[in-house]
Order: structure tokens, then C-alpha cells, then sequence
């Protein structure tokens, strides 16, 4: 993951748009600090799905199914 500080960000946001939407992640700092991520849409989709509320519970209950009912933990 690349990194860019958010004055560069600033000077360069179409440029690293660009590199996002064909597939580049970037790390942004703000003095020096992680301050956020920038990704793809796609993967951010996956990200927030696979973190859901909802998401987790089926995941959970599937396991628990195929595992015939015994507690799981979520790692």
C-alpha cells in the first residue's frame, strides 16, 4: 500500500483517483500519522459486507451448521 501525505493528496487527489479506481490502495497521513485509507469501491463493498452486522451473524450461524451446532469463535 502506498503512502501519501494529505498535502500531497491534496495537489494530486485526480492522479491518485485514478490509481484507486485501477486498483491502487493508498495509506494517507496527516503529520506524519495514519489518518485513513483510501481503496477501490470494490474492495471497500467486500470490506464493509464482510464487517455487517447482519453479515456476521449468517457467518456465524453457517458455521455453527457445518460444524453440527458447537460454538465457533469469529477470528
Amino acid at each position: 500500500m502506498a503512502e501519501i501525505g494529505i498535502k500531497d493528496l491534496k495537489n494530486q487527489t485526480s492522479r491518485v483517483i485514478d490509481e484507486v479506481e485501477a486498483g491502487a490502495t493508498y495509506a494517507v497521513t496527516k503529520r506524519g500519522r495514519l489518518s485513513a485509507v483510501i481503496l477501490p469501491v470494490e474492495d471497500a463493498e467486500d470490506f464493509v459486507l464482510a464487517h455487517a452486522t447482519e453479515f456476521v451473524k449468517m457467518r456465524l450461524q453457517a458455521r455453527r451448521a457445518h460444524r453440527g451446532g458447537k460454538s465457533t469463535r469469529l477470528d
